[in-house]
């Protein structure tokens, strides 16, 4: 079972904020502090205000995860992720995120690693460091060189599959 099965199995709200950190890359500070009058459901925007480099950003939302966030939709400016004590504060999933890791059968794997899975993903999908960084809210690529080599196996991987089609193609027509 993957962290985001284990995640959905707990569900609720733990399971958004484990969605929404695995699809947009935003920091736990980030998905801590966002409000329900920070999303911007007509353009599947989460504007973030309060980020590590001082700029605010705006950080697009996937649909499958802006679906789940209209399924728990609040009106007003209320935290996404309220402690049930104090909803002025953030829920702390210390707990849940302990027991998603069990479930999962994974090990030493932090809440920020999910942020590094999605910039894994998108190199792997083959967008440019340039697109990581702009996603993640890096404000120079030094900071999503860490995935270059995810990019490159990728180019290699398109390049040794389209080669390989066209000169077996050729060599048929030969």
């Amino acid at each position: 079972m993957t962290h985001s099965g284990a995640a959905q199995e707990i569900g609720g709200k733990f399971y958004l904020k484990v969605l929404m950190a695995l699809t947009t890359g935003m920091r736990k500070g980030e998905l801590e502090q966002l409000r329900w009058t920070d999303i911007d459901f007509d353009r599947g925007l989460a504007i973030l205000h309060d980020t590590k480099n001082g700029s605010p950003r705006h950080s697009p939302i996937p649909t499958i995860t802006l679906d789940e966030l209209k399924e728990c939709r609040e009106l007003g400016g209320n935290l996404l992720f309220p402690s049930e004590i104090n909803p002025d504060k953030p829920m702390d999933y210390r707990k849940q995120w302990a027991n998603c890791l069990k479930a999962a059968n994974i090990k030493n794997f932090r809440w920020h690693d999910l942020r590094h899975d999605t910039a894994s993903t998108l190199a792997r999908d083959g967008r440019t460091l340039k697109e990581i960084a702009e996603i993640l809210g890096h404000k120079s690529l030094i900071s999503a060189d860490r995935y270059a080599h995810l990019c490159t196996e990728h180019k290699n991987t398109i390049l040794n599959e389209t080669m390989n089609k066209a000169l077996h193609l050729d060599i048929g027509h030969s």
